[in-house]
């Protein structure tokens, strides 16, 4: 298996992962039967882990999608898994840093990762003008 797909993978499971992290830290504390009602009242790093989960879904559909037409492109294999890698370290690196509570920080890393994800879609748009 490619290890852009294997990114693409990861890229899915974080926003389940980085909820999962809030949720079991609360032991008995935790509603399953009103999840989405118990994560809106939760405060300081809870909270910053529900607001990343947020942000992991609404980042992985780009992802996804520029990494689909990168291998559709023809662009070059290593190239490519390369930069999802560095993707993938750039939204851990995210959340550990939302986790923290550091906003100005966190949003140079989120711009990071944006950044590789426009860059990989030029890349493809360039090789697909071609």
């Amino acid at each position: 298996m490619s290890i852009a797909v294997i990114c693409i993978l990861i890229a899915i499971l974080m926003p389940a992962l980085t909820n999962i992290v809030g949720k079991v830290s609360a032991g008995k504390d935790y509603d399953n039967n009103s999840p989405r009602i118990w994560l809106e009242k939760q405060t300081g790093w809870r909270q910053r882990a529900y607001w990343a989960h947020n942000n992991h879904n609404e980042a992985v559909a780009p992802f996804v999608g520029a990494v689909i037409l990168c291998f559709v492109a023809g662009i070059d294999k290593a190239w490519l898994d390369q930069w999802a890698m560095i993707y993938i370290a750039v939204r851990l690196v995210y959340t550990a840093i939302y986790l923290a509570n550091i906003g100005a920080l966190r949003t140079l890393v989120w711009m990071g990762g944006a950044a590789i994800v426009v860059w990989m879609l030029i890349k493809s748009g360039m090789a697909l003008a071609a």
